[in-house]
């Protein structure tokens, strides 16, 4: 089956602008798709056939009511898929954790999620909805702690098979991508080389991620070749949880 034949033809993809939402943003794009980018601060710079770009804090619910109210006539027919991208990273140790911190990750991570998969039921006829969880939802680490991060992503996962059991019998499929180690911005590991050769040499992959690794896992749920397959969560890790 030619994988490029059953992407989704229109997908919204929040946190667009950059990393892994702009990752899976352009490989819809490459395969003809019409993509609604959604991110804080949109990409001016950006423009590409098909790409349609609005600026949305993803924890606004009005905001995010709004816009996705417009996306069936931004892309010409309700939705395919939406990816849900956008997210914050946060880590400290837990007494050194505020509860405005706390906060944080569980309105942009947790509610975030929560508004834009409700929203996307609202619009989605059939088709697929990806969450972006983390393996810190599945594996502490003694080295970079992050309470409030790991609680949110697994609150992620928790809502992905609520929401697959719930939305399944309207022909709309709920996944979760949990990524691992992967080389972004937000990844604070990459800074420090003698960090990032330790870590590497003891994955299965023996290498970091990138986004094109997580943004295809991402790709691949929101297409037809997915389609009996929903309310899992697919790790992109290079063997991290299993190492």
């Amino acid at each position: 089956m030619d994988l490029n034949s059953t992407l989704p033809r229109r997908v919204v993809v929040t946190g667009a602008a950059s990393g892994i939402g702009r990752a899976v943003a352009e490989g819809a794009l490459a395969s003809g798709g019409r993509v609604l980018a959604i991110d804080l601060h949109p990409d001016a710079a950006w423009d590409a056939p098909g790409l349609v770009q609005r600026a949305a804090d993803v924890s606004d619910e009005a905001r995010i009511t709004e816009v996705f109210s417009q996306a069936p006539a931004l892309l010409g027919g309700a939705p395919d898929a939406v990816v849900h991208c956008a997210g914050v990273y946060r880590w400290k140790a837990l007494a050194e954790t505020s509860a405005e911190e706390w906060d944080l990750s569980m309105r942009v991570n947790g509610r975030g999620s929560f508004l834009v998969s409700r929203e996307a039921s609202r619009i989605i006829d059939e088709g697929a909805i990806v969450l972006l969880s983390s393996v810190a939802y599945g594996r502490g680490d003694e080295t970079e702690p992050g309470s409030a991060y790991a609680a949110s992503k697994g609150a992620i996962v928790s809502l992905a098979q609520q929401l697959a059991a719930e939305l399944g019998g309207r022909g709309i499929r709920v996944n979760a991508v949990a990524p691992g180690m992967i080389d972004t911005p937000m990844l604070t590991l990459g800074n420090t080389p003698r960090a990032v050769e330790a870590l590497t040499a003891h994955l299965p992959a023996r290498r970091l991620g990138t986004v094109d690794d997580v943004a295809a896992a991402c790709l691949f749920l929101a297409s037809g070749s997915a389609a009996y397959i929903t309310g899992t969560t697919v790790h992109v890790d290079g063997g991290y949880l299993a190492s």
